[in-house]
């Protein structure tokens, strides 16, 4: 630690009201896993992690770093590639679970990640169901101020939603504890606000009956099938549709299908369909009467149907990544073709930023809020539907003209897929600093900013909205 910025008073003051077990240093065997990055080139090697244990703590250093040069962040489980040059505050610690069957709610640390809370619901309570992040491994804390959407949201909204999210516990940047309800403007800030209004430290959300023999899973597809399988959900996805039911469309690569002989990419509609399997069968009919189809849905609970997600986390920091995820309200044929397309482009470009490529089709996945959007902070798209998830990259090891290249195919992906004349918004959970913070928040925009130059008056915290 010869950084001149992080000077011996520095850690001698953290050390008064930090446990020796709270700080993690650079040669520790687990500085890797408390501080990677999804996105390989935002990852800064703090000079220091400190893992509070209790909110007391906490507190007391948020209060200290804010009154310093010292370059620090808020850092759950790395998805959203939170780094700092000196401190990063890593909150995995603050993994509580209160469920209280008498109001419906459960109390969750907002540390931990959506796996740790399915499945502490499913002992609690195994008939409940909650909204909740479809990829188990990402934190809850990072879900909440960007939204955060679920296998649920087509029937329940976002996970920060006023129906959903009730309060939350945070931290402020004078060390001061407080539950968002009693100041109305914070809680509405840290409903899709992008950050730096606070540290959360606990989230309320509600709980409800929910089905726990959901069918779900991969119908493989031959690559071929395209043209039917682009018309199927179009037609599909056209019509009314049950709120419980919804589907995930992306493609994996012939190398990783070894297993099941083919030699082809495949096509995966990743169905979901809350009613069961009889019910979900009769939906997708169309999807395993393709030719080539392989079924591999089963019926699971809502748990399982998360860990169905859960090897995401196997490929974090090793890419140099860029994301351009865009909310629709219509899903075409012609749509998902040319993006299938895109990423085909992609591939004959560069091989190795083709692996590195991600498409997915997120269908069914979102709502508007009830009552108004106003309430609020990500004021959504009316009539916003679908989610077209498109990312770029490369291995963490290429270098510059790779990484720029990457950067700005991710920054050309959503015209090069709907067009140059196309309308579009970017969602606030894969922010990036090519995106248009005014265009994603809109007439939202000005407000937060107020709001982060009041609960962030230094600009220290690092919000997706600058103060």
């Amino acid at each position: 630690m010869t950084d001149p910025s992080m000077n011996e008073g520095h850690l001698s003051a953290l050390r008064s009201f930090l446990h020796p077990g709270e700080i993690i240093t650079p040669d520790s065997p687990a500085y890797l896993s408390k501080a990677q990055t999804w996105a390989s080139q935002k990852q800064l090697n703090p000079r220091l992690i400190v893992r509070p244990a209790s909110t007391e703590t906490l507190s007391k250093l948020v209060a200290y770093l804010y009154t310093t040069d010292l370059d620090f962040t808020i850092y759950g489980h790395g998805f959203m590639s939170a780094s700092a040059k000196d401190v990063l505050i890593n909150m995995s610690a603050f993994d509580d679970f209160h469920f209280d069957k008498h109001s419906e709610l459960a109390t969750l640390g907002a540390g931990q990640t959506w796996e740790d809370v399915y499945k502490k619901l499913r002992n609690a309570a195994p008939d409940y169901g909650i909204v909740g992040a479809r990829t188990p491994c990402v934190g809850v804390a990072g879900t909440v101020i960007s939204g955060g959407f679920s296998w649920l949201s087509g029937e329940f909204g976002c996970i920060s939603d006023p129906e959903n999210m009730l309060d939350a516990k945070v931290v402020k940047y004078d060390g001061s504890v407080v539950w968002a309800s009693r100041e109305p403007q914070l809680l509405w800030a840290l409903r899709g606000g992008g950050g730096g209004f606070g540290v959360l430290v606990q989230v309320v959300l509600r709980v409800f009956p929910y089905p726990q023999t959901i069918w779900a899973g991969p119908i493989l597809i031959p690559r071929e099938q395209l043209e039917e399988v682009a018309g199927g959900i179009a037609n599909f996805v056209s019509k009314p549709v049950d709120p419980k039911i919804t589907m995930f469309l992306y493609v994996v690569k012939k190398r990783l299908l070894e297993s099941i002989g083919t030699d082809t990419d495949m096509l995966v509609i990743h169905a979901f369909d809350a009613h069961g399997e009889v019910h979900g069968r009769a939906s997708f009919q169309w999807a395993l009467d393709i030719p080539g189809a392989i079924d591999q849905t089963q019926v699971t609970c809502l748990e399982g149907v998360a860990n169905l997600q859960d090897k995401a986390h196997i490929v974090k920091g090793s890419m140099k990544q860029f994301w351009a995820p865009l909310l629709l309200p219509e899903i075409s044929k012609k749509t998902i073709i040319r993006a299938i397309r895109w990423s085909d482009e992609i591939q004959q470009l560069d091989e190795s930023l083709a692996d590195c490529t991600y498409l997915i089709f997120e269908l069914l996945s979102s709502r508007e809020p009830v009552g108004s959007s106003s309430n609020c902070a990500w004021p959504r798209p009316a009539g916003g539907k679908h989610i077209l998830l498109l990312g770029t990259g490369c291995p963490a090891g290429s270098g510059p003209y790779e990484e720029t290249l990457a950067r700005e195919l991710a920054m050309k992906a959503a015209s090069k897929v709907l067009g140059e004349d196309a309308e579009y918004c970017y969602l606030p959970n894969g922010f990036e600093d090519f995106h248009d913070a005014k265009k994603i928040w809109g007439r939202h925009f000005a407000p937060l900013q107020a709001l982060r130059r009041r609960y962030d008056p230094h600009n220290k915290l690092k919000g997706a909205v600058q103060a």
